[in-house]
């Protein structure tokens, strides 16, 4: 039969592991949540503004590299076709005070890439460095622009 001083003990040890266990769990979703935030920048902002049959045009910007021209993919129906720097000037950026600099455009001309006619879906992704030499995509528009 256990003594009232043993219930105690025990009773003190299985509070102690669930403190720690629930400490431990806090730090890792601290940590992986400042690991994603460094990754993935939810401040990332940008816009397709052009989708057409002969050329996919927007602009990226990330707020806490400001002077930063970030690196383009264009996907076109799930396919790579072709990667940039989103250098061009954007004045209209900088007067609608999205950014100081207005070094953030793209263009990707499709005059060459001859689409078959009906409907397309184009996305852009920000490239971002990851671990190591890896690198990761970050689409800069919530879904694929649909256009014929």
């Amino acid at each position: 039969m256990e003594t009232q001083e043993q219930t105690s003990i025990a009773s003190k040890l299985l509070n102690a592991v669930l403190i720690k266990t629930a400490a431990e769990i806090l730090l890792v979703c601290v940590v992986a949540s400042l690991a994603a935030f460094k990754t993935f920048s939810p401040q990332l902002r940008g816009a397709i503004d052009i989708a057409d049959q002969t050329q996919i045009a927007g602009w990226v910007n990330d707020p806490r590299l400001p002077e930063t021209s970030l690196e383009v993919q264009l996907f076109i129906d799930d396919k790579f076709i072709a990667t940039t720097l989103a250098d061009k000037p954007r004045q209209d950026l900088v007067k609608a005070n999205v950014t100081k600099r207005p070094n953030h455009g793209f263009n990707f001309d499709l005059g060459q890439l001859q689409l078959s006619p009906g409907k397309h879906s184009a996305q852009v992704y920000a490239v971002r460095d990851a671990a190591g030499e890896s690198k990761i995509l970050i689409p800069i528009v919530a879904s694929p622009v649909t256009f014929p």
